[in-house]
């Protein structure tokens, strides 16, 4: 008779336990700011793959950088934390008696998107500093021929065709190139004069022309066009900014590379004389360098915290090329999807079409999100790494003002995503005994941004906080 009281009382306790995520799921999702809104939410338990709390968790929601998640998780899990790619510098041709080189030097992109980045491990022009010194030790003293970048290990497309016009201006929306070079990006600051905004700074400078007519407005609208290295912009900038800084977009960050390589081996007394010459066979190269990227664990990183589109963009078709195919969005997309059907996230609740979360065609149900940081989690050999790729929410990255004076006793680590009418959290909670996945997908909401995350800051407070 004890024996069925206590399970009886077992039964009603674990009921109790599933209800009250329930009712608050059902408080947050029943708020009139939410009545026309898409919300999918999924949170299980990481050990044991049961649902703490759901809701909608199977529709395809818009989940803006969320899809990071994926891509850094896929790319880790066929790649491994250490892996590096390799930007490789030769030459053809053949150096003659006099230090001359009788051919050209040959830059060939290996798709590291840190390649002079600003947050990379290494300073902007390390790069170029290697590529002058193993010329030199090479005792070349001259080069008849053209300095050539290779960006060919990368198929398909730079920019998406998915992703909105507007955005491709700025730097989150820059191209993906097998040879990626200072983050593909100009930043301009401006100063404002009273009237108007001057222009205090260009960088990288001396390479572009900017021209400005910003001034004050209620808010930001800023139009971009460019034509070449010369940029038109103009519009407002919100009253509350004397000082700010913008940053585009550049197309072609090869000839940004050409033009500073040659102007340090010039500095370092190395003349380059383009123009025919013998021996320009690209089939019979010499290599005078393999240039390694950082670590696949370090961009992770530095990817999930900044929510970086074109790090990410660059892992995706790393993903394709360790299929053994071309390294192409298609590819990629492809392998991602084969690759988490195995482990039970379906296909069918997976819309992508890219690898940033950009394109606002990308949908993705929580439950499929949430089954990827399952099994992400459950790998020894990557766990750590990837969990500790997240932005810790209330100090760090993309979340540092989420949950800021959050009373959660456990470690939440998120990667936001944000769009127009678009918000979204996926990442972990951590306690000393348990570790849970976290997903939730918010769009259409007519409250503001910051009402939402006060509203889905509740929410997880209230599911996570009795949780050990």
């Amino acid at each position: 008779m004890k024996k069925a009281i206590v399970l009886h009382l077992f039964f009603l306790l674990s009921l109790a336990n599933l209800a009250l995520p329930q009712q608050a799921i059902g408080s947050f999702t029943s708020d009139p700011s939410l009545i026309p809104a898409s919300v999918g939410v999924c949170i299980t338990d990481v050990t044991t793959g049961e649902t703490v709390a759901s809701f909608n968790d199977r529709q395809a929601i818009i989940p803006a950088s969320t899809v990071k998640i994926i891509t850094t998780a896929t790319a880790l899990q066929l790649l491994g934390p250490s892996y590096r790619t390799y930007t490789t510098v030769g030459y053809t041709g053949a150096i003659d008696e006099s230090g001359t080189l009788q051919g050209d030097l040959v830059i060939r992109g290996g798709g590291d998107p840190s390649l002079g980045s600003a947050y990379g491990s290494r300073p902007a022009d390390d790069f170029i500093n290697r590529v002058v010194l193993s010329i030199k030790s090479n005792r070349i003293q001259s080069i008849k021929g053209n300095i050539i970048v290779d960006n060919s290990l990368f198929d398909g497309y730079a920019v998406s065709p998915k992703w909105m016009v507007e955005d491709v201006v700025w730097d989150y929306g820059t191209g993906c190139h097998a040879f990626s070079y200072k983050d593909n990006r100009i930043d301009i600051d401006l100063l404002y004069n009273g009237k108007n905004y001057d222009i205090t700074g260009i960088r990288p400078a001396n390479r572009f022309s900017v021209d400005a007519d910003l001034t004050k407005g209620e808010e930001e609208d800023i139009t971009v066009s460019h034509n070449g290295n010369r940029y038109t912009i103009a519009g407002t900038i919100p009253k509350r900014k004397n000082r700010c800084r913008l940053s585009l977009s550049i197309e072609h960050p090869d000839s940004l590379f050409i033009q500073e390589l040659s102007e340090s081996l010039l500095l370092s007394g190395i003349k380059i004389e383009r123009g025919t010459h013998p021996g320009n066979n690209l089939a019979r190269e010499t290599t005078l360098l393999r240039y390694p990227s950082d670590s696949l664990a370090y961009l992770i990183r530095s990817l999930n915290v900044r929510s970086d589109n074109l790090y990410a963009e660059s892992l995706l078709r790393h993903i394709a090329l360790s299929t053994g195919k071309e390294g192409s969005v298609k590819n990629g997309i492809s392998r991602i999807r084969q690759y988490w059907q195995s482990y039970g996230a379906d296909s069918l609740e997976l819309f992508l079409y890219d690898g940033s979360g950009l394109a606002r065609n990308n949908k993705i149900s929580a439950r499929y999100l949430a089954r990827v940081l399952e099994k992400t989690a459950q790998n020894p050999a990557i766990a750590e790494t990837f969990v500790q790729s997240l932005p810790i929410a209330g100090k760090e990255g993309s979340v540092a003002s989420f949950m800021k004076n959050g009373k959660l006793p456990g470690e939440l680590r998120l990667k936001s995503g944000s769009m127009s009418d678009v918000h979204a959290y996926a990442g972990y909670y951590t306690t000393p005994k348990n570790r849970y996945a976290i997903v939730i997908l918010v769009n259409n909401y007519t409250c503001t941004r910051a009402q939402l995350k006060y509203k889905i800051d509740s929410l997880l407070t209230r599911i996570l906080s009795k949780k050990e």
